[in-house]
């Protein structure tokens, strides 16, 4: 199978999940959502024809606690070990960028990331309750992977680590949409937002296991 008829697949599979979503198919949703998850992070196994490289095996590694984060989230009492399987998945996608060029000290855009952050902060702050802590810790662990991802497109600007930059803030988007919509007030096709830029971002960061041979 091409690439491209792959990942029309997963677009289909993914327009329908949040179609399910928004018109509260709920039983097909619960399918579908961790469905698309699933093709999203079979992209690098299925394409890479050599042996995988170490980014590769830690961004599929990163992509599986974004899968169990998906499950988990579906149910709300659970919502804590989906943050903190989504932590975790940052945290490795973090350490598969610095396994690229290592830790970047590029502070220029982690200026415009902390400013973002301590106002997405305030935004939530009094509505945490007990959760005030971990959304910290999650916020850091996001904001230190975007970051990441910006220095090494700042450093060589080149497509693959534009499409790894691209992914971090639309990543950096959805959570951003998720918290609004869970922690302060609901809205009208938040769900589209959220589902939208999530997957597209994991897309992005699956696609560049593709592109980045590294294996240190």
């Amino acid at each position: 199978m091409k690439k491209s008829t792959y990942l029309l697949i997963t677009f289909i599979v993914a327009l329908t999940a949040i179609f399910t979503s928004f018109f509260k198919f709920i039983n097909w949703f619960y399918i579908l959502k961790p469905l698309t998850t699933v093709l999203i992070l079979l992209l690098p196994i299925i394409f890479i024809k050599l042996k995988l490289s170490k980014y590769a095996l830690i961004i599929i590694l990163g992509l599986c606690f974004c899968l169990i984060g998906d499950v988990l989230l579906m149910f709300e009492h659970l919502f804590i070990y989906g943050l903190t399987s989504f932590l975790l998945g940052h945290i490795l996608f973090t350490y598969a960028f610095t396994t690229v060029n290592g830790f970047l000290y590029n502070f220029k855009p982690l200026v415009f990331l902390i400013l973002f952050a301590i106002a997405m902060f305030f935004v939530l702050k009094d509505n945490l309750g007990q959760l005030l802590i971990p959304v910290i810790l999650y916020i850091i662990c996001i904001v230190i992977m975007a970051w990441q991802a910006l220095n090494l497109y700042f450093l060589n600007s080149n497509k693959v680590y534009r499409i790894v930059a691209v992914g971090a803030i639309l990543f950096l988007i959805s959570d951003t949409v998720l918290a609004y919509n869970m922690f302060v007030i609901k809205f009208s096709f938040s769900e589209l937002i959220i589902l939208s830029t999530y997957w597209a971002a994991i897309c992005f960061i699956a696609l560049s296991a593709l592109y980045i041979p590294i294996n240190k």
